[in-house]
């Protein structure tokens, strides 16, 4: 059936009626124009008409502020949450950093029980008790006439002692520490002193100081006298080993020439050591007595 008829839309109406022409498609086939009039009648009953105009303007003003307020452009969020992610990120990795820094020596099952996240130097209190302020540059050198008595007689026995004597702290290396509960690795304190009793402790160089010079009276003794009921291989064999643990624990790296000593033989060998100084006023300043003696009571 063919349609010849030209239709228009009327603005305000919902109908079609004859008025400005409309072309049709002049090559499409009459079930085809047909089918196209209807499906364009069929959409234009069921849009509703918009008026652009009049939406516009029936928001108030409290209405068109609350919409542009939600509006807001979300690059701008976008930008904001990037910035404090990169913020948060870029501070863990500075703390990460300094506590790596700051933790450069390996921790093993000794610190972790100490408490101790500090870093302990060679030869130092594991508890962090005693903290070393200083080194010096010092040399060594042999005084065997000091501190080693004549292998032929008893003659210098007394003044070789008490020249070891001197090289002890005020207190003999024993030192209080009331609140040794607080630091595991400290252990109990000694009990076994006949003239001192409380929370004492010792330090290590004293002790070793103390095994070097009874292992060398014992022997002084020994090349004189000969075996004897005073001998006391325990307290030797404890003594040797004493030394054996010290020197293996410490280390000294110190390069040492053919003679053990440089040219100038008078100076002695050079060595890196802690202050001893220091290490004597921490020591003095906790000790219970004023004695000073090598062998002990």
């Amino acid at each position: 059936m063919a349609f010849s008829q030209k239709y228009s839309k009327l603005k305000g109406g919902h109908g079609f009626q004859e008025g400005e022409d409309v072309d049709l498609e002049d090559n499409a086939s009459d079930v085809t124009k047909f089918s196209s009039t209807v499906e364009t009648l069929d959409k234009a009953e069921l849009l509703p008409y918009r008026d652009d105009t009049s939406e516009s303007t029936s928001c108030s003003p409290a209405q068109q502020l609350r919409g542009n307020r939600f509006n807001m452009p979300s690059i701008f969020w976008t930008w904001l949450r990037w910035a404090v992610i990169v913020i948060l990120q870029t501070t863990l990795i500075i703390m990460i950093f300094l506590k790596h820094d700051n933790n450069r020596q390996p921790t093993n099952d000794l610190q972790q029980i100490s408490g101790s996240d500090q870093f302990i130097e060679t030869g130092g209190d594991i508890n962090g008790l005693y903290k070393a302020l200083s080194h010096t540059y010092t040399f060594l050198k042999p005084e065997e006439d000091k501190y080693v008595p004549n292998m032929t007689s008893n003659d210098n026995r007394m003044e070789v002692r008490k020249n070891w004597d001197m090289l002890m702290p005020l207190g003999s290396g024993s030192v209080l520490i009331p609140d040794y509960l607080d630091h595991p690795l400290l252990g109990k304190p000694i009990t076994d002193d006949p003239i001192r009793s409380g929370p004492l402790f010792e330090a290590s160089w004293t002790h070793a100081l103390h095994c070097l010079y009874y292992s060398v009276d014992s022997y002084h003794q020994l090349i004189l006298n000969g075996p004897s009921e005073d001998d006391n291989p325990k307290h030797a064999a404890h003594c040797f080993e004493y030394l054996r643990n010290s020197i293996l624990c410490n280390l000294d790296m110190t390069l040492e020439g053919s003679m053990s000593t440089p040219d100038d033989k008078e100076r002695g060998q050079p060595h890196v050591c802690r202050n001893r100084q220091e290490a004597i006023s921490w020591i003095e300043a906790r000790r219970m007595d004023d004695a000073k003696d090598i062998v002990g009571p």
